[in-house]
């Protein structure tokens, strides 16, 4: 089973989207930060994470891309979700 970081708890939107993406059975690992979240993948201790980097209220999340560089992650898919609030 996969391990995947995402910022939040189970049963936010970055859930979702990792429950979207993922076409098989995964297991949250539920992280307070984004940073968090890409620590974990750079120490192995995920397989994969799940993070924002634009929603359509904010538009382009820059701390995560700028994450995304530090870490040296690559982006590999993407998932849109429609949010109703």
């Amino acid at each position: 089973m996969k391990k995947i970081a995402v910022q939040g708890i189970v049963g936010s939107f970055h859930e979702d989207a990792a429950l979207k993406y993922f076409d098989e059975e995964i297991e949250v690992i539920e992280c307070k930060t984004f940073t968090k979240v890409c620590q974990l993948v750079d120490t192995d201790e995920v397989d994969y994470a799940v993070m924002a980097i634009e929603n359509s209220i904010a538009g382009s999340l820059l701390k995560n891309y700028q994450l995304i560089r530090d870490y040296h992650l690559r982006i590999i898919g993407e998932v849109f979700l429609h949010i109703q609030m």
